[in-house]
């Protein structure tokens, strides 16, 4: 019969079907059930991988966030600071 071939969403799953016994239409859904359970599980550790990639971003734009916030409270502090030394040095003036 040849070479069968089968899109599961975006993969091809390439099932030869030249052994020697005559395949039954059942083993070849068998091939076809384990290709699929092999990719979803595939998937599924990348999805993991993903969402831990997913977690570790979200942290660190919550650090740069928070970094963010005390450089902007710390620029308020020292721009106050330093009108006040103006105030003072525009009084001696």
């Amino acid at each position: 019969m040849g070479e069968e071939y089968t899109h599961v969403r975006g993969e091809t799953i390439t099932f030869d079907e030249t052994g020697t016994e005559p395949e039954t239409p059942f083993d070849r859904l068998e091939e076809r059930i384990d290709a699929l359970i092999e990719r979803y599980e595939e998937l599924r550790g990348e999805h993991n991988r993903c969402g831990k990639g997913l977690a570790a971003s979200e942290a660190r734009i919550r650090e740069l966030e928070a970094q963010l916030e005390k450089s902007e409270q710390q620029k308020l502090e020292i721009r106050s600071r330093l009108d006040a030394l103006i105030d003072k040095l525009g009084r001696f003036s």
